[in-house]
């Protein structure tokens, strides 16, 4: 009877640890926060990765350039990256039909983990301008233009 219980016990044993194992491989509680993102040409841009998956962004040349801030979705892809999709408005060099939507997805790689959360971040973000009244996310619309560049950035902390 001994022989039998203790397989059984084992078995149970490695089946309760097995979802928390999995759990915190997919915690990503480590990518939220918000980061300066730095581009080479010395633009820079806040994005904010928010708890349950959205996201803002704000642009230093969001005034001059004439766009709005951005939001949308993002999500943990591996240990240490992440994707995040955004839409913003009345990019004034989409076409001469009128100023529409753009979509831009940025590719996040993160580094510098302290204290269970990333400090440091690189990439790169594409982006697809459309003309007014276009749907970014529909599959049978083309873009009026594309555009994109990397970045580096850190987590803004507070002391």
């Amino acid at each position: 009877m001994m022989k039998t219980l203790l397989p059984a016990a084992v078995l149970a044993t490695t089946l309760a640890a097995a979802p928390v194992a999995l759990a915190a491989s997919n915690d990503s509680t480590a990518f939220e926060g918000t980061y300066l993102l730095v581009q080479p040409n010395e633009s820079q841009r806040v994005l904010a990765l928010n708890p349950g998956g959205s996201v803002n962004l704000v642009s230093q040349g969001q005034q001059v350039r004439g766009y709005t801030s951005g939001l949308g979705s993002w999500k943990m892809t591996g240990p240490d990256t992440a994707r995040a999709a955004i839409i913003d408005f009345n990019d004034p060099e989409t076409t001469a039909d009128g100023n529409g939507a753009s979509q831009i997805v940025y590719d996040l790689t993160f580094s510098g983990e302290t204290d269970g959360q990333f400090q440091s971040v690189t990439g790169q973000f594409s982006g697809q301008a459309f003309a007014k009244g276009k749907n970014p996310l529909a599959e049978d619309v083309q873009p009026a233009r594309k555009f994109g560049n990397r970045f580096d950035g850190m987590r803004i902390g507070v002391n």
